[in-house]
């Protein structure tokens, strides 16, 4: 663990020791008291109380000294460390992804102000982190002022990518190609990038360079496989994977404004985390990109007089193929919600939610 300056008043300190053991709440007024001390001093003993107060898990006081010293005349090397433990205190030590992202924010108009440089480094350690809509004008700024500059192409790419700017995220990616013709992160984000326009050539090229065997031809290659977990909107769905960047979407979503049941959704490779999948073992998670074809679906909401009969109701239609799940653990009432395929019109719909409902 580490230690407090060796310059700081005992005092400060012990306030600090009594903050962690629940017996001083005031972690503003603590805070004011250390940055008081600070100001003025050497970096090195800012960056030792940082560490000591990160160590001793006293994150609101930490918290406190780090926006006044990012607002302080610092140099870009502790200014960097400033940002990055304020972000990652309020992500790692708080567990609140949510205030990271507003922080990140905050440090947006800073960032740029010190350089492209400094933004560049700054938005790489957001993409790292998930926090895209931070880092997206940090790398547009620098990779503007550096063209030459491949890792900040990719990271360009990327954020491309993620803002659904497929053909400027091809060119990122190709460019980075030309010169690293071995990244496999970068022929697989071409590989995506490809795909979600419908770019066949440019896709077999990557994902058959990567090792994935492809039916021969020089269209789409996309077949239902395996079941594929899906990050939506914060909300795990279910699909069938066509090729690595496609999956059909086989469940319906509690949001089924940004996309339904029978939709194909184009996601990435980096899991966000791992599941149960149905064979028993553990898979990944893996986020969606966009929808890139619609099925037409329309979800309906019926409710019944107990989540039993929901169950029963569900579990009914799915066998008659009308897609269908029991929502009563998530609605105030006993809820099935029913997917309304393109092909099937109200009256066979009412009459599949008839024969459910009477068997």
């Amino acid at each position: 663990m580490a230690s407090p300056p060796p310059d700081l008043p005992g005092r400060l300190w012990r306030w600090v020791e009594d903050f962690v053991a629940g017996s001083n709440p005031d972690a503003e007024g603590i805070g004011a008291a250390l940055v008081e001390w600070v100001d003025g001093r050497e970096a090195t003993d800012l960056q030792a109380l940082l560490d000591a107060l990160r160590d001793s898990g006293a994150y609101p006081i930490s918290l406190h000294v780090l926006e006044e010293a990012w607002n302080a005349e610092v140099p870009l090397e502790l200014a960097g460390r400033i940002a990055e433990d304020w972000v990652g205190t309020v992500l790692h030590g708080v567990g609140d992804p949510k205030g990271a992202a507003v922080v990140a924010q905050h440090l947006v108009k800073g960032a740029l102000a010190r350089g492209p440089a400094f933004a560049g480094d700054l938005g790489h350690l957001f993409l790292d982190w998930r926090l895209f809509e931070a880092a997206d004008p940090l790398i547009r700024a620098a990779a503007a002022a550096h063209p030459g500059d491949t890792a900040l192409r990719f990271n360009l790419g990327v954020v491309h990518k993620l803002a659904g700017e497929w053909a400027a995220a091809r060119d990122c990616f190709s460019l980075v190609l030309r010169h690293h013709g071995d990244d496999k992160a970068t022929r697989w984000n071409l590989g995506v990038v490809c795909t979600a326009l419908a770019d066949w050539a440019g896709a077999r090229s990557a994902w058959t360079a990567l090792g994935f065997t492809l039916p021969p031809g020089e269209g789409d290659f996309g077949s239902p496989g395996e079941p594929t977990a899906v990050d939506l909107d914060s909300e795990v769905v279910w699909g069938r994977r066509l090729c690595p960047a496609r999956v059909e979407l086989r469940t319906l979503p509690m949001t089924p404004d940004g996309a339904n049941f029978g939709d194909v959704l184009l996601i990435d490779g980096v899991a966000l985390a791992q599941t149960a999948y149905p064979d028993g073992s553990e898979g990944p998670i893996l986020p969606a990109l966009a929808v890139i074809k619609r099925a037409g679906t329309r979800t309906h909401q019926v409710t019944v007089d107990s989540p039993g009969r929901a169950r029963d109701m569900a579990e009914r239609l799915n066998q008659r193929g009308v897609p269908a799940a029991d929502w009563s653990g998530w609605c105030a009432v006993p809820t099935v919600a029913i997917g309304q395929l393109a092909e099937q019109d109200d009256d066979a719909l009412q009459a599949a939610i008839d024969a459910a409902r009477g068997a």
